[in-house]
């Protein structure tokens, strides 16, 4: 709660910073404008100066006195609108590299969570009762390692499901559709996949019809005694626990948190109905992030005196984990 209470200080802080930079601004245009009325007064009056002839020298004086006065007020204004120009930029690139941090943040913490989803599915292909139903198919081992899997499942509570199957690709047991025994996955992508590689895969994340919600699949081998692999075992993420991460983050009321993935499809968003329908591969922040851009910002000036400004990071993994090459863009306005 404290977080949030800075976070929400701090872009009250940005919001009356941009207010006095934009008074600012006025003032100065003011100032310009007055300026040149001195300036048009000045040639008029050295105008009215010239036809009053020697009556009017003294008034000629004072006008070019004005006159004077004006131009320093101009070199003053320039300096000024120099001055502040820089400020702008800083200001810009104070809230950007703000910005951009808080995408860090946000990546980092869902790079740690799936991190630990990696490491979860490879642990619990070494159980043994896990490899003993691959090994020594039977009731008895498939109940026990059927019981392993629920309890893992309640305990962690991250996970829709956990699924075992020999290396047919029929379902030995499950820890939550227990009905999915004897069903034949062997036609499935991630089942093919782990076969042939032998290694822990993961997916993209996909919307799951049999759950009717998001989730990622993770997928290791199962290997017996003398190394040779035995079964599969795939576990089912809840994606509501990244949404949570992408829901509680450092982002204003206003702004924008979007997930994507490489190819920019939105799979993550406050604004749920843009998962897997919203793109953003035309966006600033994705054409740099293509271009192996990590990390950073981009800003746009909006029509009036809004601007929008995005800050992105790229995955770094965690450990062991590399990532899925996903991103995080933000977008606040000022």
């Amino acid at each position: 709660m404290q977080k949030k209470n800075q976070t929400e200080e701090l872009n009250v802080v940005f919001n009356k910073l941009i207010v006095d930079y934009k008074t600012l601004r006025l003032s100065l245009a003011d100032i310009y404008n007055q300026s040149q009325n001195i300036r048009v007064l000045s040639f008029n009056s050295a105008i009215e100066a010239a036809r009053a002839g020697q009556a009017g020298s003294g008034f000629k004086i004072i006008s070019e006195e004005i006159r004077n006065i004006s131009e320093k007020n101009d070199a003053g204004s320039q300096a000024s609108n120099a001055v502040v120009d820089s400020i702008e930029k800083k200001m810009y690139d104070l809230i950007g590299i703000r910005t951009a941090d808080v995408a860090f943040d946000i990546i980092d913490k869902i790079d740690r969570n799936l991190f630990e989803r990696y490491c979860d599915v490879q642990a619990w292909a070494t159980f043994g009762k896990i490899i003993d139903a691959c090994s020594m198919p039977s009731e008895e081992t498939y109940e026990k390692a059927q019981n392993v899997l629920e309890r893992m499942v309640r305990i962690y509570e991250v996970y829709h499901d956990a699924i075992l199957t020999d290396m047919n690709g029929i379902v030995i047991c499950a820890g939550v559709r227990k009905e999915l025994r004897g069903a034949d996955l062997s036609n499935r992508e991630w089942f093919k996949t782990v076969c042939a590689e032998k290694k822990i895969i993961y997916s993209d994340m996909y919307y799951s019809s049999s759950r009717k919600t998001w989730a990622v699949a993770y997928t290791c081998p199962v290997i017996g005694a003398d190394g040779s692999m035995i079964g599969v075992l795939s576990t089912r993420f809840n994606w509501q626990y990244i949404l949570n991460i992408v829901d509680e983050s450092k982002v204003s009321p206003t702004g924008e948190i979007c997930v994507i993935n490489s190819e920019g499809t939105v799979i993550a968003s406050r604004n749920r109905s843009d998962i897997l329908k919203r793109n953003l591969s035309d966006t600033e922040a994705f054409h740099q992030l293509s271009s192996d851009i990590p990390y950073g910002f981009c800003y746009t000036k909006n029509a009036g005196s809004s601007f929008s400004v995005f800050g992105f990071a790229h995955t770094c993994g965690y450990n062991s984990y590399p990532g899925k090459n996903w991103s995080v863009i933000i977008r606040e306005e000022y």
